[in-house]
């Protein structure tokens, strides 16, 4: 149980939104969301990779100011979770010789990892490291530190990137002058949300279909053993459905109907039902839509089944099943259509949180799958990422202008003497005290 509670500013940067949420772990052990706002970024995000540096600074810069004119506080720091084209998996093992029999220290394991993390993929970068397991002699085991070797073998699962994708992102924040603390994957943040440690290791495929992206992530042993960012998502099944001349709002609703049921079964009478008019009088029926909805679906799905292939786990190994999440998972019988596709039958949708108990405002109750990333951010997080604001009042009200008390977060109050500072710098310059209060907010607001 936290001592201290914690206000912690977790932001998101997606290929359709990018979201930012105030929230306060509690001493009780519950997480509180404060504040939350949000930002198209389809201009300046495509496939989780930013473009459009200028506007991805001003976009931050804005979710920023609008948490902090919300909270009243000072941010000073916040978490950041991402993800994008082109990320992936590779093994990497690393080898090391003793003189003797030797007993094995944190050390020499320390000393692997480092090794780990300083390989070199050309024109990639490292965003994470997990290891997987040690050899030590011709045993394998978990936790190699006291074991007597004359060798030992880190194996590991390296997440790997195009070098651009995570030196855009820090480019942007040090653009906008906030410290990050630290930058998390936004896979790994949303799988320990939706998977407990049971489905963990019995094996179980995550397929997180975004706008821009589906992600599949394999667990077995309780460990992440395979990662893969495909860039095809929802956004194409919408654009498809566009094409039968609808705006993209109109498409999106569709495609989430129940009209949008992929692989539908229904009468030859149902399948020719009128299910949407265009502003151009075209008539759009149900068997369209679905066929439309049925094709890119399937392509989606068939990269997902050969992500799963080049895994070499098994289909028959993910004793757990699948799991589907994101946008794309919200289609009416997307389960059905990834059991035939696929070849797995154990399959469900997740949407809500597993492991943290959060007390979350209207806005989000009933979209909480939105905010999986930047919640478990704010679940993990150990550093508080704000102050009090700053007050000013005594350069521009004159140090006894108002009474204070201690902790007082409440809104400034009117509060002086017929002979305060205050009533006397107004003969001068003829602004009142709220006049001066709201100049003052201003400033800050533009800053």
């Amino acid at each position: 149980m936290a001592t201290e509670e914690l206000n912690i500013i977790a932001i998101e940067l997606g290929s359709s939104k990018v979201i930012g949420v105030a929230g306060v772990k509690r001493r009780d052990g519950k997480i509180e969301v404060t504040a939350h706002v949000q930002q198209d970024s389809a201009t300046f995000i495509r496939k989780g990779v930013i473009y459009n540096a200028d506007q991805a600074t001003s976009c931050v810069r804005n979710i920023i100011a609008r948490l902090t004119e919300k909270l009243q506080k000072q941010i000073t720091q916040v978490y950041v979770c991402y993800s994008g084209q082109g990320v992936h998996s590779v093994h990497n093992e690393v080898n090391r010789l003793f003189e003797s029999d030797h007993k094995i220290v944190k050390e020499d394991i320390d000393s692997i990892y480092d090794e780990n993390v300083n390989h070199v993929y050309e024109g990639q970068s490292i965003l994470d490291a997990i290891p997987q397991e040690f050899s030590v002699g011709t045993q394998k085991v978990m936790n190699a530190v006291g074991v007597l070797s004359g060798n030992v073998t880190g194996r590991y699962l390296n997440i790997v990137a195009k070098s651009k994708l995570l030196t855009n992102l820090q480019n942007c924040f040090q653009e906008v002058g906030v410290q990050v603390v630290d930058y998390k994957l936004t896979p790994l943040i949303v799988a320990d949300q939706l998977l407990n440690d049971a489905q963990k290791n019995s094996g179980c495929v995550l397929v997180d279909i975004g706008a821009d992206t589906t992600t599949v992530s394999i667990y077995k042993s309780k460990l992440l053993r395979f990662l893969s960012v495909i860039p095809l998502g929802s956004d194409n099944i919408t654009k498809d459905i566009m094409s039968l001349q609808l705006e993209h709002s109109e498409a999106e609703e569709l495609m989430t109907s129940k009209f949008g049921e992929p692989y539908a079964s229904f009468t030859e009478e149902e399948g020719e039902a009128v299910i949407r008019v265009t502003t151009d009088g075209v008539q759009i029926q149900r068997k369209t839509l679905s066929a439309v909805i049925d094709a890119r679906l399937t392509e989606i799905l068939v990269n997902v089944k050969q992500q799963i292939n080049e895994s070499k786990y098994a289909r028959e190994s993910l004793v757990a099943g699948a799991f589907l999440t994101g946008g794309g998972a919200n289609m009416p019988n997307i389960a059905n259509v990834f059991k035939e596709v696929v070849g797995i039958d154990k399959v469900s949708v997740r949407k809500n949180s597993q492991s943290a108990d959060y007390i979350l405002p209207d806005g989000i109750k009933n979209t909480e799958s939105r905010y999986l990333a930047v919640l478990g951010l704010i679940a993990n997080a150990n550093q508080n990422c704000t102050t009090e604001m700053e007050r000013t009042s005594d350069d521009i009200f004159g140090s006894h202008d108002r009474e204070t008390k201690p902790n007082d977060d409440g809104p400034v109050t009117d509060h002086v003497d017929d002979v305060s500072p205050a009533k006397k710098e107004k003969k001068k310059d003829g602004k009142s005290r709220m006049e001066k209060l709201k100049d003052w907010f201003n400033k800050f607001a533009e800053e």
